[in-house]
């Protein structure tokens, strides 16, 4: 509670506080941000759980725990204060009595489970799995359902004797000084672990008193699915769960394709998938409140297709789509008081809004339009959800869907915002390739005076199919990028989400060119339109696809004075061997295979024009991506060595995709400003010294 007391008092202050008080912030500030968990409400949905994650900088880690906050209002409270302890995915129990959440304290390894009670009194430790728990969702008041892993070979009923028969062996596997891994599987890692050490998923249930473990999913011994986390979703009974599951068998040549299956609480196993015939991901399922149907996010094409709301009747097993007539996607389904109202949020040109409409489809509207929707839930007739905008990072918000408002309920960083100078951020459009209308953000660094001149960075998001939103962002943020002294432009070009379904799909087969024009043209306009720009020290960054159109761009125009590439796809024979089984990018997303118009897929390849490239560039990796392979990195960054383009590379043994941890993306942030301050001028920070424990 004196956290939050603290941010409402220091908020308070906040409005008589000049700007000279504040700073512009900093890479290290980012760690000082809570990071607020989707909340959770209970039944009779007055209150709600959520997770509060802390970051220590000398330990680069971080904890995280439980709090509770009144829809009604009132200071939120704190639930679990484990010292070290990190508390996540909380579940209310049906009578509203219990909360289960994972964590890991003590001796805990890997996430267990356990439960606290609301009327007071600490948390139990009450089951634990040798590859722990995760989203656990109660069926009865006497039992709880949650994903786990097994060996299936040792998994026998999942009694005592059989999980530490797979401890055993797991240990084994650990020390073992044989450190090969074989595979004939087409897909055999992804993002950052392998998947070729024989271990099955699983669904079970435990018992709310003893602990002990049901196999809900008898013979399965495979994987759920090898791209996302499973989701899932019980039925008001008790009796079903509907979930996500990779239909695709191994050896996984063909493309992933997530159905909703239907799978019995009583331990039968007997699986029923209800989408079967849509050879495209159905997810996110959701009973309806009655339990007569499911509702489900459908896609009709691979990669560039919208996801759309369907309905799967379980009787007669009928789908219908619902929002076919919306040129936009939706991430997930909520109902109404009623039951008879889907709630929904949609990317939309640039902010995250939620969506109101009728059980059969019709009545779509937008109810709420504000920054960045996540994270909804709604019990009792309340709605709550996360809200985020450029200047403000997640908070839980209450949503008056009559009035389309909503009320904040949680202020945990406002204390640390306080502090800070965060520049404007605008939206702006602009005609783009073909004409097209184009949006983007423009960020504006502290203190800007338009009677000076600035230097210019685009930042390229990734994707390819993604979309820069109005959000705060904790890894590429863009206050941090224009700290030095620099105006940011985040366009959302040619191929992002939220601008129609031909939008996306525009620049398959032809990756760089439309996005090309895009970021050339938004430079031209920004600089024309905004007289504080200086036009002669323009520079680009981007990763994954961004790396992509970096390296495309790196080709491509002399425009830049210095370009920055993490994790980019720098060579698409690199690349092929992650993407191609993983997220369908095949011959129509990159114009042709290895072997099947090998030509069609050079002329997209970013090295295929390795003799123009010229402008200076940054390479930054993680040498534990698969999503990536940073072999794509070493691979462009010893062509711009042999070639004598000033180059950098900055690699990270311990990272993935993304740069997590705070001490390296810290570093990493360093490590960009200087790059760019080489070239186009400006303050960038000092080289970061971290202590390497925390008084």
């Amino acid at each position: 509670m004196r956290r939050a007391t603290l941010g409402l008092v220091v908020f308070l202050l906040a409005g008589v506080l000049s700007a000279q008080t504040r700073r512009p912030i900093t890479a290290q500030d980012i760690w000082a941000f809570q990071r607020v968990g989707a909340p959770v409400l209970s039944p009779d949905g007055k209150t709600a759980v959520f997770t509060v994650a802390e970051w220590s900088i000398p330990k680069s880690k971080s904890t995280s725990s439980l709090w509770l906050v009144d829809v009604a209002g009132g200071e939120p409270r704190r639930l679990t204060s484990a010292q070290g302890a990190s508390d996540g995915s909380p579940a209310w129990s049906p009578d509203g009595r219990r909360i289960a959440f994972l964590s890991k304290r003590g001796d805990d390894e890997v996430a267990a489970l356990y439960v606290i009670p609301l009327g007071g009194g600490e948390a139990r430790r009450l089951a634990g799995a040798p590859y722990g728990f995760r989203a656990p969702k109660w069926l009865s008041t006497g039992r709880i359902a949650a994903l786990t892993q097994v060996l299936p070979e040792l998994a026998g009923k999942l009694e005592k004797s059989d999980l530490e028969a797979m401890r055993k062996e797991m240990k084994r596997r650990k020390d073992s000084l044989m450190t090969a891994r074989v595979t004939e599987e087409r897909q055999y890692r992804f993002w950052d672990r392998t998947l070729a050490e024989g271990v099955a998923d699983k669904l079970v249930a435990i018992d709310a008193e003893t602990g002990a473990l049901a196999d809900l999913t008898p013979g399965w011994n495979r994987l759920f699915s090898t791209v996302m986390e499973p989701g899932f979703d019980v039925s008001p009974d008790g009796r079903s769960i509907a979930m996500a599951i990779n239909a695709t068998p191994p050896p996984y040549r063909e493309r992933t394709n997530l159905d909703v299956y239907v799978i019995p609480t009583d331990g039968t196993g007997a699986m029923r998938d209800v989408t079967a015939s849509n050879p495209f991901t159905d997810d996110s399922p959701r009973f309806a409140p009655d339990g007569r149907s499911i509702f489900y996010i459908r896609e009709a094409k691979y990669t560039a297709g919208n996801r759309r709301i369907a309905r799967v009747d379980l009787a007669s097993g009928a789908s219908a789509t619902l929002t076919t007539a919306y040129d936009r996607s939706f991430s997930g389904v909520s109902f109404g008081s009623n039951g008879k109202t889907l709630f929904a949020t949609s990317e939309d040109r640039g902010i995250v809004a939620i969506f109101r409409l009728a059980s059969d489809g019709t009545g779509l509207s937008r109810v709420y339009a504000e920054g960045t929707a996540t994270g909804l839930d709604m019990r009792g007739g309340s709605i709550l959800f996360l809200n985020e905008a450029a200047n403000r990072p997640s908070e839980v918000y209450a949503l008056d869907a009559a009035r389309g408002t909503a009320r904040r309920l949680t202020r945990f960083n406002d204390a640390v915002l306080a502090t800070l100078d965060l520049g404007r951020t605008e939206s702006r459009e602009f005609r783009g390739a073909g004409g097209d209308t184009v949006q983007m953000f423009v960020t504006y660094p502290a203190g800007f005076d338009p009677a000076k001149k600035y230097p210019l960075v685009q930042i390229l998001h990734g994707g390819p199919h993604t979309m820069f939103r109005d959000d705060f962002g904790y890894r590429w943020n863009q206050h941090i990028f224009a700290s030095p002294g620099y105006v940011v432009a985040r366009v959302n070009r040619h191929g992002s989400t939220g601008f129609g379904e031909a939008f996306v799909g525009s620049i398959d087969g032809a990756w760089g060119i439309k996005p090309t024009e895009d970021i050339l043209a938004s430079t031209e306009v920004l600089v024309k339109e905004i007289p504080a720009i200086d036009g002669t020290k323009v520079a680009a960054a981007g990763a994954s696809y961004g790396g992509y159109l970096a390296a495309w761009l790196l080709g491509h125009t002399d425009r830049f004075l210095c370009l920055v590439n993490h994790a980019g796809v720098n060579d698409f024979i690199t690349e092929y061997g992650s993407d191609a089984t993983s997220y369908g990018f095949d011959a129509s997303v990159w114009g042709g295979t290895p072997w099947k118009d090998p030509e069609g897929m050079q002329k997209n390849n970013p090295m295929t024009y390795a003799a123009d490239f010229k402008t200076p560039m940054l390479i930054t990796a993680g040498e534990q991506d698969y999503r990536v392979p940073y072999g794509n990195s070493l691979s462009l960054y010893g062509v711009l060595q042999a070639m004598g383009v000033p180059s950098r590379l900055v690699l990270y043994p311990n990272e993935n995709h993304w740069i997590l941890t705070p001490q390296n993306s810290i570093y990493w942030n360093y490590e960009v400003q200087q790059w760019l301050a080489r070239y186009i001028g400006g303050k960038p920070m000092e080289k970061p010294v971290f202590p390497t424990e925390e008084k």
